[in-house]
């Protein structure tokens, strides 16, 4: 039997919202925390360009997940597999922000306390809207076997 996928314009538009609300949300607060912890010009996290590229892309391989996900727990509860699918990787993505300060990069001199936490907010926010936006209406938005 060959499955084919189909996803939901749905889908895509709900993606394309949590990327832009993700996007806005964090150069927003990177707005804010730059200044307020006083980065070097030099720390390339906190860089407007780094900050939207990585969003983006967390967000949508967050969405290729969900995707896979729809295939392979079809019979699941999904919402709840997912939730924890994003925990697990909001966990993992908070390491090298946690290195940073003991980092001999000289792309991440000048990383303080205060800096990793607005660096793993940065991952929070994203994770958050994710887990809404996907979470919302997920019958209507997950991939179709057909």
């Amino acid at each position: 039997m060959i499955q084919k996928l189909r996803i939901t314009k749905k889908f895509i538009d709900r993606v394309i919202l949590v990327v832009v609300a993700s996007v806005v949300a964090n150069v927003i607060v990177l707005a804010i925390a730059r200044p307020m912890f006083n980065a070097p010009d030099t720390f390339s996290p906190f860089f407007y360009s780094s900050v939207i590229e990585l969003t983006a892309a967390g967000v949508i391989a967050a969405a290729a997940v969900f995707i896979v996900m729809g295939l392979v727990f079809r019979k699941r509860d999904r919402k709840k597999d997912f939730f924890w699918v994003a925990i697990a990787a909001l966990i993992v993505s908070f390491i090298p922000d946690l290195l940073m300060p003991f980092s001999a990069d000289t792309d991440n001199q000048g990383a303080t306390w205060p800096i990793v936490a607005v660096l793993m907010l940065l991952h929070v926010i994203p994770a958050a809207l994710v887990i809404l936006g996907f979470d919302t209406g997920i019958e209507d938005t997950t991939v179709e076997q057909v």
